[in-house]
């Protein structure tokens, strides 16, 4: 099951916020070419969904989250602001 910190839970929180996205509205992740991606949706039956302060703030279909099983998503500093960052967890020290 992938991991979210509650730094990266919170972050996924703001920008639900910023984007003035209403209370049945998450962020999705989504494959793209090259890499993953986050997009604004409704759940559906079969999520996994994470939440944030009693909101859900994160959906991931069955698909998703067995390909994100051993991934955690956290935070990194990016100047004054922080970001999200997506590893595999052997690799989230790098």
């Amino acid at each position: 099951m992938l991991t979210v910190t509650e730094p990266a839970l919170e972050r996924l929180a703001r920008r639900l916020v910023r984007k003035e996205a209403g209370d049945d509205v998450a962020l999705r992740f989504m494959r793209r070419e090259g890499g993953w991606t986050l997009h604004l949706d409704h759940e559906s039956a079969g999520d996994m969904a994470f939440t944030h302060d009693g909101r859900k703030v994160l959906l991931l279909d069955e698909a998703v989250s067995r390909a994100m099983a051993d991934m955690t998503l956290d935070t990194r500093k990016s100047g004054r602001r922080s970001r999200l960052k997506l590893c595999h967890n052997e690799r989230c020290g790098d």
